[in-house]
């Protein structure tokens, strides 16, 4: 008989019921909705169920407009008709399983108010849902529904309307089912054209929306609490004489010239349904719009509708840097197992791109994702790729990537945190060109350090903030001193003494005063810590105990101002930069005026024999000045070479990274590895001097070499001029 029916047990069917809601559906269709799930899973669905009742009067017509819905539901595709999903005849008692809906008078009435701006958008979005899958029922399906109203239509998870209750759906060119009579029958039926039936229907459906279930058909002439935008074309929907009611196309065209549809919500739905025929341009200025709208649709909307449209959208076009912002913007409202499964691996894969306008998005948006990445699959998949930004050519991708290590910081591995990270860290701060960044991977090394492992901590710490105390850039200095303040905690009372002390008080005669400030005041309270520990020494044990086991400790007053400035906020990169080509040009500025002068003094001193002296002292002035450039250039250098090293910082790449809590004593140490080592970080000034006179006079040949260059050349040039004045006198005699 009706072979889709055919199974004879439950056990067929895969979906069970979980909730039987009272909705006011149930009391106005032959169908009872339900709440279920496919069974071992999670998937939510509808189940729609049917009891067959042959005591029932008339059992035998309700039975075959179940089957007849059931039928044409499973065989109508469209995206604003109900989705079937399976259909089961068990005993008395039909099961039609569909995707999970609510009834659309259960959700318009548990709206508080309909007429705010996004309800205003959401239900003409709605009613254009309606309009084209009737559209489609009578145009290309050759279907008429003939029962459209507020209990034949549901809302799903996306939001979206769609139209169900298809038992009364027959032919264009039938007429009605004689039992199709009643509230909602369309009058006029011996002269009802292609559409007027269904668009009768429409006109009832907009009435109810606004104001709750018709109770007969005399109250449609009340259109007080329909919107004025749609008061131009309602009473033509509901017009007696079907000849006299417009088409969809006038509707549509009608309400938009009204400013009805059209609005953003409507405009992006269509632009997402329509997205693979629009072209780069409009793509592209849809995407970059969509972040700021989101922020006003319903959150149903975007979970369920929009973001798995940019998923599908993610995996075929070349607009993935332009996708990423408002997907990974929506990732936000997904749980941790649905961001692995649907975000994650578009990170990897925006990672994985060498573009730097997509890594600048991605690192720009980190702290939505960092917290909610999976360690395992951090450390293996995305740091490797994270971390190469730090060597990369561009200033801007090397400090957005030391400030992601912030986010990322806390699950990171003993490996990529305590050896990969602190290497290129140790070569930023020793070799990056750009003061903004060596001041943000001081600042950021104290954000981290309570994640830094115990045993190698302070010795990481004390090196790496010696060294950013003699920058030459002065927030770098501040931030250095400011993060030894902000770290007290975490080191033993022997290294305060030894080490952490005398490196800050080589910076109270820093050139700037708001150094000095901050670092007497460290200075104070580390003196403040030890004189403690000299006054009760039971203090000390329980000091170093803290150090060794506690990743947080408790932080003393003194220090407090010195961890709001290192926690709050990085140094701003445009000033730094800025200020670096400040630098830069005062350095220019002076080494051209030093040249200017050296040659005029050379000019002097062949006049006159007795400035030498005089010339001699400057001279050297000017080849230390040249030094002090060449030494920052060769700071640039590839980091396999030793230049720039050995300038007794505490710096030295001679000791392995990996080697850090290890004993080397019997291993080759890999000259072209970077690290703070543990040594003292504050050395005497004339470790190398040796060195330092044999490339002085180096420089002094060079320059002199020069300058006979220069004499040559002006020579030549003089030679030059008289050969050109006796030419012309020559050609005047001629003349």
């Amino acid at each position: 008989m009706w072979t889709i029916f055919s199974r004879d047990s439950s056990k067929d069917f895969p979906y069970e019921i979980s909730e039987s809601p009272s909705y006011g559906f149930n009391e106005k269709s032959l169908w009872k909705l339900n709440k279920g799930k496919k069974k071992n899973t999670t998937q939510e669905v509808s189940i729609f169920e049917f009891l067959i009742n042959d005591d029932f009067p008339g059992s035998e017509t309700r039975s075959a407009l179940a089957k007849s819905a059931v039928k044409h539901l499973k065989t109508l595709k469209h995206p604003n008709i109900l989705s079937f999903l399976e259909s089961s005849e068990v005993k008395s008692i039909i099961y039609l399983s569909t995707e999970y809906v609510e009834p659309l008078e259960s959700f318009i009435s548990s709206q508080n108010n309909l007429h705010t701006d996004i309800m205003k958008q959401y239900i003409a979005w709605g009613i254009s849902n309606i309009i084209d899958g009737l559209k489609f029922l009578n145009f290309e399906a050759k279907l008429c529904h003939n029962k459209v109203n507020i209990w034949s239509v549901f809302v799903n998870k996306a939001g979206q309307w769609k139209l169900g209750e298809l038992e009364y759906m027959n032919s264009i060119e039938n007429s009605p089912p004689s039992y199709a009579s009643g509230l909602y029958c369309a009058p006029g039926n011996q002269r009802q054209s292609q559409f007027s039936i269904d668009i009768w229907g429409l006109g009832v459906l907009i009435w109810e929306v606004f104001n709750g279930p018709l109770s007969n058909q005399s109250a449609l002439k009340n259109s007080k609490k329909i919107p004025k935008e749609i008061l131009t074309i309602y009473p033509k929907l509901i017009a007696v004489d079907p000849m006299n009611r417009p088409s969809y196309d006038t509707v549509i065209s009608t309400l938009r010239e009204q400013g009805y549809f059209g609005n953003d919500l409507e405009k992006t739905m269509t632009s997402l349904s329509q997205y693979h025929i629009l072209d780069d341009f409009q793509r592209t200025a849809f995407l970059e719009k969509l972040p700021s709208l989101l922020e006003t649709f319903p959150k149903n909307i975007a979970l369920y509708n929009v973001l798995p449209s940019l998923l599908e959208m993610f995996n075929y076009v070349k607009e993935q840097k332009v996708i990423f912002p408002p997907m990974i913007k929506l990732s936000t409202m997904l749980d941790d197992q649905e961001f692995e499964e649907k975000i994650v691996p578009c990170i990897i894969k925006l990672f994985e791109s060498n573009d730097r306008a997509t890594r600048l998005l991605l690192l720009n948006s980190i702290e939505l994702y960092a917290s909610r990445l999976n360690a395992d699959l951090l450390n293996t998949n995305i740091f490797p790729l994270l971390v190469s930004g730090l060597a990369d050519a561009s200033p801007t991708i090397r400090e957005l990537t030391v400030r992601s290590m912030v986010h990322i910081s806390s699950k990171l591995n003993y490996n990529n945190l305590n050896v990969e990270l602190m290497r290129h860290f140790a070569r930023l701060q020793m070799k990056d060109d750009q003061g903004s960044i060596r001041t943000n991977t001081t600042v950021c090394l104290g954000k981290i350090a309570q994640h830094l492992d115990p045993k190698n901590r302070s010795k990481i710490l004390t090196s790496a903030f010696s060294r950013a105390l003699k920058d030459p850039f002065q927030p770098s200095r501040m931030a250095g001193v400011s993060a030894f303040s902000a770290t007290q905690q975490y080191y033993p009372l022997i290294e305060v003494s030894t080490r952490v002390l005398p490196a800050l008080c080589q910076v109270t005669l820093d050139p700037e005063k708001g150094v000095r400030d901050i670092t007497f005041q460290t200075i104070k309270g580390f003196l403040g810590k030890l004189e403690n520990v000299s006054e009760d020494a039971r203090l000390k044990e329980k000091l170093e105990e803290e150090v060794i086991n506690t990743t947080n400790p408790a932080i003393p007053t003194w220090a407090g101002w010195a961890v709001t400035t290192v926690t709050s906020k990085f140094y701003s990169s445009k000033t730094s930069q800025k200020d670096e080509k400040s630098i830069e040009l005062s350095k220019n500025i002076s080494n051209n005026t030093n040249v200017n002068n050296s040659e005029q003094m050379y000019s002097n001193l062949i006049k006159d024999n007795t400035v030498k002296n005089v010339y001699n002292e400057r001279q050297v002035e000017n080849i230390n000045t040249i030094q002090n450039s060449l030494n920052q250039k060769n700071a640039m250098d590839d980091s396999t070479s030793s230049n720039g090293w050995d300038d007794d910082s505490g710096w030295n790449v001679g000791d392995d990274w990996e080697s850090i809590g290890v004993d080397n004593s019997n291993s080759v140490k890999d000259k072209s590895d970077f690290g703070w080592e543990d040594q003292e970080p504050i050395l005497l000034e004339n470790s190398d001097e040796a060195a330092k006179k044999a490339e002085a006079e180096l420089l002094k040949e060079e320059m002199r070499k020069k300058r006979e260059e220069r004499k040559q050349e002006r020579i030549r040039q003089l030679e030059s001029k008289r050969n050109s004045k006796q030419s012309l006198k020559l050609g005047g005699k001629r003349l």
